[in-house]
């Protein structure tokens, strides 16, 4: 067990359900883990968990709070954190961010509803721009009509097949008003009963997965009768002599409105992602410390006095607090909803764009922490019951669910190149490796745009993707080093934690070299002197760390009761 601290007050966030019921909400995290291996449903536990206040759901009324009881439930069993983001986020998020009725959101918040996400279509990959699920409005009653074409318009794969759970899910669908294409839309449509599936409603379970199980299924509508309330408007309206009105003015605009739903997941899943990798890096790191090996020049010797061991274990925390630093920064512009809701055209493009990119730093540095910790910790990072596999999974899920990563980056490049938003210049304050992180970031940036047409055709960019991956990458590695620098020198970090955070810094920027030491070289950014001391440098930052783990931990802020794990195996 980590005998660290709990997490301080002031980072708990102030829903008083969360912060006075800290130890209760703690038991029931607990339990959860056993249950849940045992094969009970994660929306029985969602249900004992405290509730979400109907008249200002956590997602506006404390933000903070939402993304704490996320970590938690990210740390206790991805599975959870799976079921509640999709309900607090993806479900309340935008029911309250596209102006739904009040009554949908307090049976949402109150638990009397479970909410689910059904975006993607089962024939495309790439689905969000082409959904092929309509929902015609019926002038004679008000209400609009779902309709799945075929099999290959089926919503996939959303996580609505277990039984006994009421259902509310977010349904896009391409609205049709007078036979005319009004853009892709949003429905809050009743899926499930607790007496079964609903009138039209046809769920079909897809088989067990291993990584992240849920109760994954395909979805078709025949015919499904959705109350004129329970369309997501948006400030859009059909008169009674069913004229339409769309304050955004063209499908378009709206289509593109729609598809911003998925910005409520970013923020969550980068809070879940970096939770693990915090969880999985404190776990090792204390096994780490007390577990014996047998050197054969020195005898018994704690596993951490390894050279080898510490750059796993103190690479994995550089990485797991640099994705934590991106993570949060992200909570504000994903879930943020203007007073009111149900009005406006949602974030900026550009806002979209580095929630995009945050999510894909965030995964690839809690996965590159958690690959790490696997290795340093042996045996124990085969067995699902120490946790980290589970862990590991769910950064492995992310690369794909929750849009995918090499798309994403792909749109970043995209959305950079063809605005002419460039890379910022300089600035003083920039340390050395903001400066080199910046100058890569810039020298990519004007090798991808050279040539490239006011129009740019398929062949144009395809033959382009690889460098427009590579930028993407750096500018997230400049963003990711920029976040860093000003969150961990920020005048309210402790001095004793400033030290240890400024070694963390130098690593992880080290790390982020050293990945692309040779184009360094090749562009004469670093020395051949300067790029071979970089695994000497990097060695000599974990060897001052190994006698600092105690801060590191604190660091990792993980709430020691959410990390009971059985006895290790013997190795």
């Amino acid at each position: 067990m980590v005998h660290n601290h709990h997490r301080p007050a002031q980072q708990i966030g102030r829903y008083p359900a969360v912060t006075t019921t800290f130890d209760s909400t703690f038991a029931v995290l607990r339990q959860a883990r056993a249950e849940l291996d045992e094969g009970r449903s994660p929306y029985s536990i969602m249900h004992r968990l405290p509730p979400d206040p109907s008249e200002r759901p956590l997602i506006v009324g404390d933000p903070a709070g939402l993304r704490s009881l996320l970590e938690w439930c990210a740390i206790t069993d991805p599975r959870l954190f799976h079921a509640m983001f999709l309900h607090h986020c993806m479900t309340i998020g935008n029911a309250l961010d596209q102006g739904a009725d009040a009554a949908d959101i307090a049976a949402l918040a109150g638990g009397a509803r479970i909410g689910a996400a059904l975006m993607n279509e089962a024939g495309r990959g790439n689905s969000a721009a082409a959904i092929r699920t309509t929902a015609a409005y019926d002038p004679a009653t008000g209400e609009f009509v779902l309709h799945t074409p075929d099999s290959g318009a089926a919503k996939y794969p959303p996580n609505v097949a277990a039984s006994g759970v009421a259902r509310l899910g977010v349904v896009s669908a391409r609205l049709s008003v007078g036979g005319t294409d009004r853009g892709l839309a949003l429905f809050l449509v009743e899926l499930r009963d607790e007496q079964g599936v609903c009138r039209g409603v046809t769920i079909e379970p897809r088989p067990a997965t291993a990584l992240l199980p849920m109760d994954y299924a395909t979805v078709r509508f025949d015919g499904v009768r959705v109350p004129y309330r329970r369309w997501l408007a948006d400030g859009a309206s059909i008169a009674g002599d069913g004229s339409f009105h769309d304050p955004l003015g063209d499908p378009g605009a709206r289509t593109r409105r729609s598809i911003g739903m998925s910005r409520f997941s970013s923020g969550a899943v980068a809070a879940g992602l970096a939770a693990v990798a915090r969880a999985g890096t404190a776990l090792v790191l204390e096994r780490a410390g007390r577990r014996i090996t047998n050197d054969r020049l020195a005898g018994e010797v704690p596993a951490l006095a390894h050279r080898n061991q510490q750059r796993l274990v103190f690479g994995a925390a550089a990485a797991a607090l640099a994705a934590t630093v991106v993570a949060r920064h992200m909570t504000g512009p994903s879930w943020h909803i203007p007073p009111g809701g149900g009005r406006g055209t949602g974030p900026a493009p550009e806002v979209f764009r580095e929630l995009g990119a945050g999510k894909v730093a965030v995964d690839r540095l809690a996965d590159a922490a958690l690959t790490a910790c696997r290795s340093a910790a042996g045996m124990a990072g085969f067995f699902s019951e120490h946790r980290l596999l589970g862990y590991q999974a769910l950064t492995m899920a992310f690369q794909s669910a929750g849009g995918d990563n090499r798309l994403i980056m792909l749109d970043v490049a995209w959305s950079m190149a063809t605005t002419g938003a460039g890379v910022p210049a300089e600035d003083p304050a920039d340390d050395r490796w903001i400066r080199l992180f910046r100058a890569r970031e810039q020298r990519l940036y004007a090798e991808l745009t050279t040539g490239l047409p006011a129009a740019v055709d398929f062949e144009t960019w395809n033959e382009r993707t690889d460098l427009a991956q590579r930028f993407a990458a750096a500018h997230a590695a400049r963003t990711t080093a920029e976040l860093m620098h000003e969150a961990w020198h920020a005048p309210d970090v402790a001095e004793a934690h400033r030290l240890i955070l400024d070694q963390l810094y130098r690593l992880h920027c080290l790390t982020e070299l050293a990945a692309d030491a040779g184009w360094f070289l090749a562009h004469e950014l670093l020395t051949a002197t300067e790029l071979l001391a970089l695994p000497e440098q990097a060695g000599a930052i974990c060897g001052g760390l190994a006698a600092h783990v105690g801060t590191v931990v604190e660091l990792l802020d993980v709430p020691a009761q959410l990390l009971d794990v059985p006895v290790e195996p013997i190795e």
